[in-house]
C-alpha cells in the first residue's frame, strides 16, 4: 500500500508541474481564465498537503512495523539461541548453517566452527551410512518425528538423539532448507535398558525360584542319601544345561572327597568329572579351603587334561550350620560363564541338599538305633533266657543230686552225688562271677591282682590238664608250639588263665569231632611283645565276626541249647585283655578260626588298687 501510495503522489506532482507550465504559457488569456487557473491550483495544493499527511502517517506506521518485526525476529532469535533444546539449520545435504547453543554443547563444538560442517560427521561411524539413506528419504517428505540416532561427539563420549526434522522447499517445491531438532535421550535410554535388564532379572529369578522349587520338591522326597545327592545332580545338569555335573562327599577326618553321583550330557564325548574317584583336599589346598568356609568358586583350570583344561568349572559348597558335607562341581565349555543366578541357583539347591541330607542321615541313623535296640532286645531276650537255663540246669541237677543222696546208701553212689553237687555249684559261681566281673569291669571299678613273671612254656601245661579229659572225650587233638627260648612275661597271671581257659572252653565247644585245637606261642618280631593265639578247625561267617566281642552275642547258625554258654566269655576276654594291656584279634578264613593275644613283655601298674 504504501508503494501504491508514493506512485499515486509523484503522479499528483508532476501533473501538477505541468499544470503549472501550462498556466504560465496561458498567463496572456484573458483574467477570467487566469482565475480559473488559480482556483485549479490552490486545489491541486490542497490535494498535495493531504497526499503528504497520508505519506507522513503511512511513514510512521512503516517505521512502528519495522520495529515490531525487529522486536520479535530477536524474539525468536533468542528462543532459538537458548532453547534447551539443540536446534540445527542444514541445507538439503545436510551441511550446518546455523546452531544454537544447546546443539553446540550436545555436539561438544563451538558455535562458530559448526558451520559448515556435515551432521553426518557426528554420528557414530556404524550408523553414518544408514543416517545418510534416511536424509534422503525425508527429504521426499516433508517431517520426520522421533527418528533417533546415536551421535558421537568430539569428546569421545556417544550419546542417544532423538531428531525431529521439519523441510523448507523452493517454489518448485525442492528441500531448500532443513530444520533440526535435537533432544538428548540418553538418560532415558539407559533408564529403559535398566528397567529391561530389570525385568530380565525378575523373570531370570522368577524362573529359577520356579526351578529351585521343583529340584527342593525332588530332592526332599528321598531319605535316601545316594537318590538324594544323584538327583539333585541330575536336576542341576539339566536346568543349567551344563556340560557335566558331579558331587563330592567329604571325609573331614581323613581329609578326602569321595566323587560319585555323576551326570554328563549325551553329546559330551569325554567327561571333566573325576567320578568315582577320591580325592585328598591338599590337592586342590587353595580351593577346598574356600570351599570348606562355606565359599563358591568358579575357575578355569590348566592343566594338562585334554577335556578339563576347556572347561569352565562352578564349585559350591554343600554346608550346613555344623560343618560343610560336600561340594557341587559343575562344568561349562570354556568361554562360556556361570551368571550371577546361576550360581544363586546352585547355591541354593546345596542349601535343600544339605537339608535333605542331614534328613536322611538322621534317618538312617534313628533306623540304625531302632535296628541296634531290637537287636539289644533280642540279645536281652536270648540272654535272659540262656541266664535262666545256665541257672536252672546246675540248681535240676544240684536238687537230683541231693535227692539222690537222700535215698541211697552206697558210697560210691553217695559220692557222685557229692562230685554232681561241687561242679553244678562251681558252674553257678562262675556264671555269676562272670556277671559281677562284666559290671565291675564296665564301671571301672574292677580290681586287679599283682604282676607276676610267667614262663609260659610250663604254665600252659599245667593249664590244659583239665581240659585235656574232654577233648579226649570227642576225640579232639591238641598241640602246642611254644619255643623252649620264649623270654618269661610279666603280667596279671589270673587275669590272664581266665582269658585263656575262655578262649580253649571255646574252641572246645565249637571244634567238631575229631577236630584240631592249636596253642602257638612266639615274640613279635621287632618288638619285645609275646602273640599268644588259640586255632581251631572251625570257621567263623564273615557277618559275625565285628560282633564277636559284644555282650551276649552268639553266633546265630549255632544251637544255643547244644552249646551252654551266656555270651558273656568272649565280651569278658577283651575286656581282661585290655586290662593286661594289651590287644586281641580274630581272624576266621579256610575252616580255621584263630585268637591272638598280644601281651607287652610287662605289665605297667595302673592307679587300680591291686587285688589281695
Amino acid at each position: 500500500m504504501f508503494t501504491h501510495s508514493i506512485h499515486e503522489l509523484a503522479q499528483q506532482i508532476t501533473a501538477l508541474q505541468q499544470r503549472s507550465i501550462w498556466l504560465q504559457q496561458q498567463s496572456q488569456l484573458e483574467e477570467d481564465m487566469q482565475e480559473a487557473a488559480l482556483e485549479e491550483l490552490v486545489t491541486a495544493l490542497e490535494e498535495l498537503r493531504v497526499a503528504e499527511e497520508e505519506l507522513r502517517q503511512q511513514n510512521e506506521e512503516l517505521q512502528i512495523a519495522q520495529l515490531t518485526i525487529a522486536a520479535e525476529r530477536q524474539r525468536y532469535q533468542d528462543l532459538f539461541e537458548f532453547a534447551p533444546d539443540g536446534y540445527l539449520v542444514t541445507n538439503s545435504d545436510g551441511k550446518i548453517e546455523a546452531a544454537n547453543r544447546a546443539a553446540a554443547q550436545l555436539l561438544g563444538v563451538p558455535q562458530r566452527f559448526l558451520v559448515g560442517k556435515p551432521l553426518a560427521t557426528f554420528v557414530v561411524p556404524n550408523e553414518r551410512s544408514a543416517f545418510r539413506a534416511q536424509l534422503l528419504q525425508i527429504q521426499q517428505g516433508d517431517w520426520l518425528q522421533e527418528w533417533e540416532v546415536r551421535l558421537q561427539p568430539r569428546d569421545n563420549y556417544s550419546l542417544d538423539v532423538a531428531l525431529t526434522i521439519a523441510v523448507d522447499r523452493d517454489a518448485t517445491g525442492e528441500p531448500k532448507l532443513l530444520r533440526w531438532s535435537l533432544r538428548d535421550v540418553t538418560r532415558r535410554k539407559q533408564a529403559e535398558q535398566q528397567v529391561y535388564a530389570l525385568n530380565a532379572q525378575l523373570k531370570e529369578r522368577s524362573t529359577s525360584e520356579e526351578t529351585l522349587r521343583h529340584i527342593a520338591e525332588k530332592v526332599s522326597a528321598s531319605l535316601d542319601e545316594h537318590q538324594v545327592l544323584q538327583t539333585a545332580v541330575n536336576e542341576i545338569a539339566q536346568a543349567l544345561n551344563l556340560w557335566c555335573c558331579d558331587v563330592g562327599v567329604y571325609d573331614l577326618q581323613a581329609k578326602t572327597a569321595a566323587v560319585h553321583y555323576h551326570y554328563t550330557q549325551p553329546e559330551v564325548a569325554q567327561s571333566p568329572s573325576c567320578q568315582s574317584k577320591t580325592i585328598a583336599l591338599a590337592e586342590f589346598a587353595e580351593g577346598y579351603s574356600q570351599l570348606l568356609r562355606g565359599q563358591s568358586l568358579q575357575f578355569c583350570e590348566r592343566t594338562d587334561h585334554p577335556i578339563r583344561s576347556r572347561a569352565a568349572i562352578l564349585a559350591c559348597p554343600i554346608t550346613t550350620p555344623e560343618a560343610v558335607l560336600g561340594d557341587f562341581w559343575c562344568f561349562k565349555p570354556r568361554g562360556a560363564t556361570f551368571s550371577e543366578h546361576e550360581v544363586y541357583l546352585v547355591q541354593q539347591v546345596a542349601r535343600q541338599c544339605a537339608i535333605a541330607l542331614q534328613q536322611a542321615r538322621l534317618y538312617q541313623a534313628a533306623r540304625m538305633q531302632v535296628m541296634e535296640l531290637a537287636a539289644l532286645n533280642r540279645l536281652k531276650q536270648d540272654f535272659l533266657s540262656t541266664v535262666s537255663h545256665e541257672l536252672r540246669t546246675p540248681l535240676t541237677n544240684m536238687k537230683m543230686a541231693l535227692r539222690l543222696l537222700e535215698v541211697t546208701t552206697n558210697e560210691a553212689q553217695r559220692a557222685r552225688c557229692l562230685e554232681i553237687i561241687q561242679t553244678q555249684c562251681d558252674r553257678e559261681i562262675d556264671l555269676v562271677t562272670d556277671l559281677l566281673d562284666l559290671q565291675e569291669l564296665e564301671t571301672g571299678s574292677f580290681a586287679a591282682c599283682l604282676p607276676e613273671s610267667i614262663r609260659l612254656q610250663d604254665w600252659i601245661l599245667t593249664l590244659i590238664g583239665a581240659l585235656q579229659t574232654r577233648m579226649q572225650v570227642r576225640q579232639q587233638i591238641l598241640t602246642l608250639q611254644i619255643p623252649d627260648a620264649l623270654p618269661a612275661v610279666i603280667t596279671d597271671k589270673a587275669l590272664l588263665r581266665r582269658s585263656l581257659l575262655e578262649l580253649l572252653h571255646n574252641a572246645h565247644k565249637y571244634t567238631p569231632v575229631g577236630g584240631e585245637i592249636i596253642i602257638e606261642a612266639k615274640q613279635d618280631c621287632g618288638t619285645s611283645a609275646t602273640l599268644l593265639s588259640v586255632r581251631n578247625s572251625t570257621e567263623i561267617p564273615a557277618a559275625d565276626l565285628p560282633y564277636i566281642f559284644d555282650k551276649f552275642y552268639r553266633v546265630p547258625q549255632t544251637d544255643p541249647w547244644q552249646t551252654s554258654g551266656t555270651g558273656l566269655g568272649l565280651s569278658l576276654v577283651k575286656q581282661f585283655v585290655d586290662h593286661l594291656q594289651g590287644t586281641i584279634d580274630v581272624v576266621s578264613q579256610d575252616g580255621w578260626t584263630t585268637f591272638t593275644l598280644r601281651l607287652p613283655d610287662r605289665l605297667q601298674r595302673t592307679a587300680h588298687q591291686p587285688r589281695a
